[in-house]
C-alpha cells in the first residue's frame, strides 16, 4: 500500500476489533497516524493496539465502546481529546445485520441494526464535529456498503436501509460541514472475506450465484485491499473531495 502522509494525525475507528476495522487500524498506523480503537471486545482491541504500536511506532488507544449507547460514543471522543488533544479523522465503521425475512423481523431487530449502523455514525459525527469545527479541519469517513444502493436475495432489510441512510447522511453532512473545511465521505465495500461475510464467500452456491456474477474483476477481494481507499480519503490528496461514496467492490455497482 502507498504510505500516505498522515503523520501525527489522530484517527478514531469504531468497530475496530476485527474485520475491516482491523484493516483500517493498520492502514492509518502504517501511514503514521495515532489510532483510537473503539469496540465492545476489549481483549481484541488491546491485541490490535499492541500489534500496530509495535509494528509502526505510533500510539494506539483501545477504548471499550458499545456504539449502540450514546454515552459510550461521547466517552470515546472525550477520551481521545483528553489523550491526544484533538480528533482529525473519524471512521464510522461499526456495523451488524439481522438475516430474517421481512415478516419475521421484529421492531427490536430493526432498532438494533439502525442504532449500531446508522445512529452511531450520527452521534459520532456530531461529537467529532464539536472538535473539528473550531479548528476548521477534519475528515469523517462512513463505511456503508454496496447493499446501500439496492437489495439482493439476502433478507437483510434493516441492513440495506441503514447503509443507504449512511450514503445520504454522508451527503447531508458534507454540505452542512463543508464551510468549516470538514470533509465527509463514505466507502462502500463489496464482499470482503471478513467474519461478517465469510459465510457467503465459503458457500459455493451463494458465491457463484450472487457474488461472482456481479464481480467484474477476475478475482475476489482480500481484506488488505480496503486500506488504500481509507487512507486516501483521510489524506490531503482528497482535500477537494467531499460528499462522495467510493465503492471498493470489484465492479459490483457497475452492473
Amino acid at each position: 500500500m502507498t504510505k500516505y502522509d498522515l503523520d501525527e494525525k489522530v484517527v478514531i475507528i469504531t468497530g475496530a476489533s476485527a474485520g475491516l476495522g482491523e484493516q483500517f487500524a493498520h492502514a492509518y498506523a502504517e501511514s503514521g497516524a495515532n489510532v483510537v480503537l473503539g469496540a465492545r471486545r476489549e481483549e481484541l482491541l488491546k491485541k490490535i493496539a499492541d500489534d500496530v504500536t509495535s509494528k509502526y511506532d505510533v500510539k494506539a488507544l483501545p477504548i471499550k465502546t458499545d456504539v449502540a449507547k450514546e454515552s459510550d460514543i461521547i466517552k470515546l471522543v472525550e477520551s481521545t481529546v483528553k489523550e491526544f488533544g484533538t480528533v482529525d479523522v473519524l471512521v464510522n465503521n461499526a456495523g451488524m445485520y439481522v438475516v430474517k425475512p421481512l415478516i419475521e423481523q421484529t421492531l427490536d431487530d430493526w432498532n438494533l441494526v439502525m442504532n449500531v449502523n446508522l445512529t452511531s455514525a450520527f452521534v459520532g459525527s456530531r461529537e467529532v464535529a464539536k472538535v473539528m469545527i473550531p479548528k476548521k479541519s477534519g475528515s469523517i469517513i462512513n463505511i456503508t456498503s454496496t447493499f446501500g444502493f439496492g437489495g439482493t436475495e439476502f433478507t437483510e432489510i434493516s441492513y440495506y436501509v441503514s447503509k443507504g441512510g449512511m450514503v445520504t447522511m454522508t451527503k447531508a453532512l458534507a454540505v452542512e460541514l463543508g464551510k468549516y473545511n470538514i470533509r465527509v465521505n463514505a466507502i462502500a465495500p463489496g464482499f470482503f472475506p471478513t467474519a461478517m461475510s465469510i459465510g457467503v464467500m465459503e458457500d459455493d452456491k451463494l458465491r457463484n450465484r450472487v457474488v461472482a456474477p456481479r464481480t467484474a474483476l477476475p478475482m475476489f477481494a482480500e481484506n488488505e485491499w480496503i486500506r488504500g481507499a481509507a487512507c486516501f480519503l483521510a489524506s490531503d490528496d482528497a482535500k477537494y473531495i467531499t460528499g462522495h461514496t467510493l465503492a471498493v467492490d470489484g465492479g459490483w455497482l457497475a452492473y
